[in-house]
């Protein structure tokens, strides 16, 4: 599996509601550092990524503010607009 794949997979997992654990946040994080970090992807996710604490309040980003980010993250994927992998 490509890392576009793996990043678009890990998103729909997240979104589905399947699993919005911290665990796969930091997995979406670590595949957005490793092959998107010169990318709109990874311009759309670095804060919430790195803010995401569901059930904390402000500062923090919660569970809805997060999947906002992932389904624009998912729109620069599917519409190959996040430049290089």
């Amino acid at each position: 599996m490509n890392p576009r794949e793996s990043l678009l997979e890990l998103i729909n997992v997240f979104l589905s509601g399947q699993d919005r654990s911290m665990q796969v946040v930091s997995r979406i994080e670590a595949v957005a550092i490793d092959y998107f970090l010169d990318s709109d992807v990874y311009e759309i996710l670095s804060e919430p990524l790195s803010l995401y604490r569901p059930g904390e309040g402000l500062p923090y980003v919660n569970e809805e503010e997060m999947a906002e980010a992932l389904e624009e993250a998912r729109r620069a994927l599917v519409d190959n607009t996040d430049g290089d992998e």
